[in-house]
């Protein structure tokens, strides 16, 4: 079989407010942040700043939460 996809984070702020929403939703799930305690911390990459974990019967809500709250960001100047 063949492993998913990780659904990525971007940043914390992010992260946070995904958590809050699964956990209003009972929806079970991990929020893995990528640290590296060699750079104090600091992940080295741009593309992401974690990933959230879930069972696969779960996944597309998520995926669907995830969306939402990015759409319902704040306005960016083109």
């Amino acid at each position: 079989m063949i492993p998913e996809e990780p659904i990525f984070l971007q940043n914390e702020v992010e992260a946070n407010l995904l958590q809050a929403l699964l956990e209003q939703e009972g929806i079970p799930h991990y929020v893995k942040a990528y640290r590296d305690p060699g750079r104090d911390g600091a992940w080295t990459f741009n593309t992401s700043w974690g990933q959230v974990e879930c069972a696969a019967e779960h996944r597309e809500r998520v995926k669907r939460l995830l969306e939402g709250l990015r759409e319902s960001g704040p306005e960016r100047d083109p």
